[in-house]
């Protein structure tokens, strides 16, 4: 398996700009959203590539067109735990692996030292996003490949279809859009290069 289909610095680059973008909403974020749109634009080369970049550009459009009173409302009435009661949806990792075993995860996030995090868990969605962007970048192909098909594959579709459904804000739902259609891109261009 190789990736050809993909541009190995571009498809970091998105994966970096999804993991920004489910994070808590600040006002430099527009700035690091353009950033990371910055880097996926110059690493087209091919028609991924350049779908990848499209939804991109529409979540950051969307993005500049929220007040940021309303996006730091919708993400704490949907990602954050009130008064002791669980969030409206979790964006653990952990909660969405139909209760396969995270130890496995949870020592790789260690290694990387995403566990010193001070006050989130190390498998927030946003972390486990940025650090496969980070792997992307080093690790060989089957290594790359595993991490996808075990954490990325079934739970972040799943968990972008909750967001989808629950969100009350166009950013959310834009977002959630474009990283469910990034996983299956590449989920395709695998499946395709398994077939050659």
């Amino acid at each position: 398996m190789n990736y050809n289909k993909f541009n190995r610095a571009g498809l970091s680059a998105a994966f970096s700009f999804y993991a920004k973008a489910l994070t808590y909403p600040f006002e430099e974020m527009r700035h690091e959203l353009q950033h990371q749109f910055r880097q996926v634009e110059k690493n087209i080369v091919n028609e991924y590539d350049n779908t990848v970049a499209s939804r991109i550009l529409d979540v950051l459009n969307t993005y500049q067109g929220e007040e940021m009173k309303d996006l730091q409302g919708e993400y704490t009435r949907l990602f954050t735990p009130h008064k002791k009661k669980e969030p409206l949806i979790s964006l653990r990792l952990s909660d969405w692996l139909k209760d396969r075993p995270t130890d496995e995860l949870e020592e790789q996030l260690f290694e990387a030292g995403i566990s010193v995090y001070s006050d989130e868990y190390p498998d927030f969605i946003s972390h486990i996003l940025e650090y496969f962007a980070s792997i992307l970048q080093y690790e060989d192909e089957q290594t790359i490949r595993n991490f996808f098909d075990r954490y990325l594959k079934e739970p972040v579709p799943a968990l972008c279809q909750e967001i989808y459904k629950n969100t009350n804000v166009n950013f959310y739902r834009e977002c959630v859009k474009g990283l469910h259609d990034l996983i299956h891109l590449m989920q395709d261009a695998l499946d395709a290069e398994d077939e050659e």
